[in-house]
């Protein structure tokens, strides 16, 4: 078994999170994709977040926020995605 360097482990992670905060990982195409995909779970768990609230259920209200939540981080990281264009 291979032992682990923990300088380079820590480095090929730390350059990796440089690469994803500044755009160039995951590549663009795969970042608007998963974001559009997560913008339409968002609205779907706001609907059942709605529905949950006018049938005066408990799980109503954690997902209306859950589903803004997601809605809202998806929307800024679509923005983020053209404003790097």
């Amino acid at each position: 078994m291979e032992r682990l360097d923990v300088r380079k482990h820590t480095k090929k992670y730390m350059d990796l999170a440089k690469r994803a905060s500044s755009g160039l990982y995951p590549n663009k195409k795969v970042a608007k994709i998963g974001s559009t995909i997560g913008m339409g779970l968002g609205g779907i768990l706001i609907c059942i977040g709605i529905y949950g609230i006018i049938q005066s259920t408990v799980f109503g209200m954690g997902s209306l926020i859950a589903g803004a939540a997601t809605c809202l981080s998806n929307g800024y990281n679509l923005k983020r995605i053209k404003c790097k264009n």
